[in-house]
């Protein structure tokens, strides 16, 4: 069975032999992340070649640190690498941002970035640094709190770092992984629920009083009919329509259903012809004499029937 190169346990113990030789102290948590992502690095096959963003490339026997890679810890560490298996040039940068530690990596001539945004105490003991590996034999694992959650931390930067900018690397001992929350996150989700009326879409009716071209592309948006400024018998707010013995309140010819066919275009605003409307909401009765409604010209309950409604705040529209 091949051995995983990206082992806590190996990653570890390699890992000092890539600090400075006169300098093999971790000052600080940030620092101590930055060093295990070098080591995770070398480990993969990519060559240091400079230490910050302008340098000219040189060489770093065996990836050994200069005593200056953490000059600017632990606020910041830059790493510029090149791999055989890309002509690609590759920065990572290791930041402090409050209590979080930023890995950041780009290849520079294709321009690809990855990101890494983790809780630095969730993956190191703030308690353990600074710590001198010359001079104390406390194991370094406990820098980064158990096996356990440096094979977490490892998993995550593969998976968005490494794999996002070198896709199909080939190096033993390492294996690509699938994105295994991301793929469960999807397999789980909720189906979405059924798109809402949109609101630009309310009113429409007023725009469009007769019924929609049979030939003419849907409405993006649903049908709203009925819903216009005027709020008639057949308006959804009255559940069904007040009166009328077909669908919304209509009639079989449209409005209250009196007109003969073809009288007036369907939903056509139009006073009622007949009497015996009966009551409408709240127990009023329709205007005109004895309950009967505003007629056309010529018929009971005058002419013309004035219809407005009143001003907000005029008083009741019966009186």
């Amino acid at each position: 069975m091949t051995h995983n190169i990206l082992d806590p346990s190996a990653l570890i113990s390699t890992l000092p032999q890539y600090l400075p030789e006169n300098k093999k102290n971790l000052s600080s948590p940030q620092g101590a992340i930055a060093s295990l992502v070098h080591s995770a690095m070398t480990a993969l096959g990519f060559r240091l070649i400079a230490i910050d963003d302008t340098s000219p490339s040189q060489s770093y026997p065996n990836n050994v640190l200069p005593e200056s890679w953490d000059a600017h810890g632990p606020g910041s560490y830059t790493f510029r690498y090149r791999h055989d298996q890309s002509s690609l040039e590759f920065v990572l940068k290791v930041s402090k941002l409050g209590g979080r530690t930023m890995i950041h990596a780009i290849a520079v001539e294709s321009d690809k970035t990855a990101s890494l945004d983790i809780s630095t105490n969730d993956f190191t003991s703030p308690s353990f640094f600074p710590h001198d590996l010359s001079t104390t034999d406390a194991p370094l694992i406990h820098g980064f709190i158990s096996s356990f959650r440096v094979t977490d931390l490892m998993s995550q930067f593969q998976l968005t770092i490494v794999q996002k900018l070198v896709p199909g690397l080939r190096k033993e001992g390492y294996t690509e992984t699938a994105d295994n929350a991301a793929s469960s996150s999807r397999a789980s989700a909720p189906q979405p629920a059924a798109p809402e009326p949109n609101p630009l879409e309310i009113g429409r009716r007023d725009l469009e009083p007769f019924p929609r071209n049979p030939f003419a592309p849907p409405s993006l948006f649903g049908d709203n009919s009925g819903d216009g400024m005027f709020v008639g018998p057949d308006h959804p707010i009255f559940g069904g329509g007040m009166r009328g013995p077909g669908p919304g309140g209509r009639g079989p010819w449209g409005g209250d259903g009196y007109l003969p066919p073809m009288g007036a275009p369907p939903g056509a605003r139009f006073d009622p012809v007949g009497p015996g409307l009966g009551p409408l909401p709240g127990g009023r009765l329709p205007r005109g004499p004895g309950g009967f409604g505003g007629g056309g010209r010529g018929l009971p309950g005058g002419d013309p029937d004035n219809d407005e409604f009143m001003p907000p705040g005029a008083g009741d529209m019966y009186m």
